[in-house]
């Protein structure tokens, strides 16, 4: 396994950037990538395999500034990945969800996701832009 996964942002996708030595997964920026699946399709296999042998503790970090509706709806599958490396119960498991203050469409959207997650989850709201 490839022990960092990284994509640079672009104007429609975030940033990613997964280590497995730290345990810290993070995804900043817009998502409106055209074809969802396709462009998160390394990371939810990176997910896969880090889940074999994780670190014993793991942070996913998300800083969205944009979400389409295809993107949701893969979160939906992180978040199913996220729940599966709850289960298995063998890293401590952490999901901190960052939304501009006055952005209400991140922060409901963080909301439905808490709903859904086993992990421990921080919703935290911001007073500067976030980047994007």
């Amino acid at each position: 396994m490839e022990k960092k996964i990284l994509i640079k942002a672009t104007e429609v996708s975030p940033s990613i950037n997964f280590n497995a030595k730290t345990g810290f997964l993070q995804i900043h920026g817009r998502s409106l990538p055209e074809n969802a699946v396709t462009f998160y399709k390394p990371a939810l296999e990176w997910i896969d395999k880090y889940s074999e042998s994780p670190n014993n503790k793991t942070v996913f970090e998300f800083r969205m500034v944009l979400l389409n509706t295809s993107s949701s709806k893969v979160f939906i599958d992180i978040f199913r990945k996220i729940n599966h490396l709850v289960d298995l119960k063998n890293s401590e498991v952490s999901v901190v969800w960052y939304y501009e203050e006055e952005d209400e469409d991140i922060e409901d959207i963080g909301i439905q996701y808490e709903e859904i997650c086993k992990a421990e989850f921080k919703m935290i709201a911001t007073h500067f832009r976030l980047m994007g």
